[in-house]
């Protein structure tokens, strides 16, 4: 009998530590629920913009090289306002094919075919810029 009872006593603990981190896996599961919807909205939102890019059929605005880096610090000034405005976490990869869909960057290069930067670059750019920014070397 007395051995029966510890072998319950064990199992009531173990049941206890399994609720436990059932709770906290829970609480894990619905943080993650909450940023896939917000991933999904922006996603949408990304789409949109595209679309109606395309839609419109307006040309991108172009940005010389020279006015490049000032644009990016600017796109980066605007994308943290919003950030804190909204209390939303943008990903910064959809911002950038939004940007990439709206403005061609001229680059150094005069090579035809190259005379824009590529997606790559732009967030590349947009990095670089998020960095600078974040450090606190840009005044607003």
């Amino acid at each position: 009998m007395l051995e029966e009872k510890e072998v319950l006593k064990e199992h009531l603990q173990r049941k206890r530590e399994q609720h436990i981190h059932q709770k906290e896996k829970l609480e894990q599961m619905k943080c993650t629920i909450q940023n896939t919807e917000e991933e999904i909205e922006q996603l949408e939102y990304a789409l949109s913009e595209m679309e109606h890019m395309e839609n419109t059929e307006r040309a991108p605005r172009i940005v010389p090289n020279d006015k490049v880096k000032e644009a990016f610090a600017y796109f980066c000034r605007v994308f943290d306002y919003l950030q804190h405005r909204l209390r939303l976490s943008f990903h910064y990869r959809l911002v950038c094919e939004i940007l990439f869909s709206r403005y061609k960057f001229r680059s150094r290069s005069h090579i035809p075919g190259r005379e824009y930067l590529s997606f790559a670059t732009v967030l590349t750019y947009f990095k670089r810029e998020r960095v600078m920014v974040n450090a606190g070397h840009l005044e607003y």
